[in-house]
């Protein structure tokens, strides 16, 4: 049987390769005050990088309602597909748990519904790497037991996030780190270095000014990245697409990488908290 990829838009998955699979995108809601925008469709990273930059408030993001899934199952079931749904980790939203309402409800109206549900335990390009690793599988028409069995190790911290911001300022705004930690961090030039473990967040250095931060890369990089074990690596960015390229270049220098590089642009779910000018490197890990 067929199988119908979905996605939600947190996964940040280039729309060229969003239409070249056929993968269906839930959307997220990002909210600025009251006007409501779904993630990707009415609102794409430029805008909403320009009206997070105008504005002094902080935006906020909701999770896929059960109904947007419910919508994508129902249509792949009539179309006589099974279902891949990939998500965002569940540890960072109740995307997931949306996910699970709406295969139950599907699955209770259509019996013969074939729904699988995986929690990415991962973040941006993190779950959009596995959302590209699954649609190259369907694409090769693997069956569901093979792409499950393949996939579900990699949801165990397999996939490296390595990403650095720019400034401290969004995280500040969120409250995540006191206004003062931002100042002094800022005043110095400072850029955290951070990595994703189990859908969150850890710091794992610091650098003094932007040019270092592509050295760090490399150096964690060494020590993690084993280029026969990828057939792709994907750089996300917000509005930088200067300093992903440069990233790439040094990747493609230091580890003599010849094969595919995806480049992503970081989306509302993660830009809301790190603003415009993070880079990331997504990659299978050792």
């Amino acid at each position: 049987m067929a199988i119908q990829l979905v996605i939600d838009s947190s996964a940040d998955v280039p729309r060229n390769l969003v239409d070249r699979y056929g993968i269906t995108v839930c959307p997220l809601s990002v909210h600025f005050g009251e006007e409501e925008y779904l993630d990707g469709v009415d609102l794409g990273p430029k805008e909403f990088y320009e009206k997070l930059v105008a504005g002094k408030g902080m935006p906020k993001t909701s999770q896929v309602t059960p109904e947007r899934f419910k919508e994508a199952f129902l249509a792949a079931a009539d179309a006589g597909k099974e279902v891949l749904c990939i998500t965002i980790g569940s540890k960072a939203s109740g995307t997931c748990q949306s996910a699970n309402i709406a295969k139950a409800e599907v699955e209770e109206e259509r019996p013969e519904a074939a729904i699988a549900i995986l929690d990415s335990n991962m973040l941006c390009m993190g779950q959009g790497y596995l959302a590209v690793l699954a649609a190259r599988y369907i694409q090769e028409g693997w069956d569901m037991e093979r792409i499950l069995a393949q996939l579900e190790p990699l949801t165990q911290n397999r996939i490296e996030h390595l990403f650095s911001v720019d400034t401290l300022e969004y995280l500040k705004r969120g409250g995540r780190i006191k206004p003062a930690a931002a100042l002094v961090a800022d005043v110095l030039n400072i850029k955290p270095v951070l990595r994703v473990v189990d859908a969150t967040t850890e710091t794992i250095g610091k650098v003094r000014g932007r040019k270092k931060v592509i050295p760090f890369f490399l150096e964690h990089m060494r020590k993690t990245f084993d280029p026969e074990a990828n057939s792709f690596i994907a750089i996300a960015h917000a509005q930088d697409r200067e300093f992903a390229e440069a990233l790439a270049d040094a990747v493609k220098e230091t580890f003599q990488w010849e094969k595919e590089i995806i480049f992503a642009e970081v989306g509302a779910t993660i830009g809301t908290h790190t603003g415009p000018g993070v880079v990331g490197i997504f990659y299978l890990k050792k």
